[in-house]
């Protein structure tokens, strides 16, 4: 084999690895993660650095069949309870490093950079069951350390997008693709500037670069560090049922990374699939 096609080998070999299936942790029709109480819980999904998350007042969330998505399943999400006083919350999160503190888990690394994330995408779902506010789907967070020192937490928060920030409309029982690049307006919690500081119309862009409102600067920059990511619902919300799939990220100078995800297949689609590849890995050894 020539240098060129070793070259093409390990470039697919890459991108490949940078494609995951994100199983369900439990057999068909998959999980169904939930916390009555109203302290945060949450529950890694197998060894993925998946977790369900931020789990309380019975908001339910888990990898299952109910509404299948490029594949047989997808990470349906649930609040019954709210808007007001215990209102419910589940979130889906992809965590660098991530840690159990306290039965919810935490980012204990980074992915890399603000300022070399070049996009991030998901699908999402709103079951026309949902009589929480229409303008209202799974939002999508960039989870962020603001000065890129992990040993100093208070600065942490998110970026959050949503359709309505950004011109778009809400259907019902439809898939519908959204994300965020550079130009893609976001809304802050956390970083020890408060929530919604620089109000709905702030760019990813604007946040890097920086911006004042009233006296106060905004407190990201290139160097912030990227935590994971997190897809999720409430609090406040009400009722609402939906899901979300077909994940990804991308950092500049990195492979695509996108996930799937699918509820564990029945136990004889399993051992056919591991005896496939034992078949495989025999001829392979007989060359």
């Amino acid at each position: 084999m020539n240098k060129f096609a070793l070259i093409g080998l390990a470039t697919l070999i890459s991108a490949v690895a940078s494609a995951q299936i994100v199983y369900s942790n439990n057999a068909l029709p998959g999980d169904s993660f939930t916390n009555a109480g109203g302290s945060n819980q949450g529950q890694a999904v197998g060894a993925s650095g998946w977790y369900y998350n931020n789990t309380r007042n019975s908001g339910v969330v888990g990898i299952n069949t109910t509404y299948a998505r490029s594949g047989n399943g997808s990470a349906l999400m649930q609040t019954t309870l709210g808007p007001g006083g215990a209102s419910s919350k589940a979130d889906i999160e992809f965590l660098a490093g991530g840690v159990n503190v306290g039965g919810n888990f935490f980012a204990n690394g980074t992915l890399g950079t603000l300022g070399n994330l070049s996009s991030v995408s998901y699908e999402w779902y709103r079951d026309s069951a949902s009589t929480n506010s229409g303008v209202q789907h799974p939002a999508l967070r960039i989870l962020i350390d603001a000065d890129g020192n992990l040993a100093t937490t208070s600065d942490r928060g998110g970026l959050v997008y949503e359709t309505v920030y950004n011109g778009g409309t809400v259907g019902v029982n439809t898939w519908t693709p959204g994300g965020i690049t550079a130009t893609t307006n976001v809304w802050n919690f956390g970083f020890g500037l408060g929530n919604e500081f620089g109000g709905f119309n702030r760019t990813l862009s604007d946040w890097i670069n920086g911006f004042t409102v009233g006296s106060t600067a905004s407190n990201l920059s290139a160097n912030s560090a990227v935590l994971g990511f997190s897809m999720g619902v409430g609090s406040g919300w009400g009722p609402f049922v939906g899901a979300v799939d077909n994940f990804g990220y991308q950092f500049v100078g990195s492979p695509a990374y996108t996930a799937n995800f699918e509820a564990v297949p029945e136990p004889f689609s399993m051992l056919a699939l591991a005896g496939g590849l034992a078949a495989l890995a025999r001829r392979r050894r007989a060359r």
